[in-house]
């Protein structure tokens, strides 16, 4: 049997109470700020390497785009098959 749904809405929220409000809030420290992060990171430009390789992704990925665009409305004939029934496949009349 079911329990009421008072009684159950209860028990919901006293699970949500034990799993989620316990938590202790862990402290990391202090934070840098944004502005100190950039000052410590340099901008440097991605190696040729690395641009080819995006370059060359990005030119596949076009292609196949393309490619599937342009077989998007043309539809394969369907192949006719012309089938004799066999006797034993065959409907009977009578």
């Amino acid at each position: 049997m079911a329990p009421e749904p008072r009684t159950q809405e209860q028990s919901i929220k006293a699970r949500k109470r034990d799993l989620f409000e316990d938590d202790p809030v862990l402290d990391a420290g202090p934070r840098r700020s944004f502005q100190d992060c950039l000052k410590e990171t340099p901008g440097e430009p991605l190696p040729a390497w690395i641009k080819a390789g995006l370059w060359t992704l990005g030119t596949i990925v076009i292609l196949l785009l393309v490619a599937a665009l342009a077989t998007m409305g043309t539809k394969k004939p369907k192949a006719s098959h012309s089938r004799t029934l066999s006797p034993i496949a065959a409907p009977r009349n009578g």
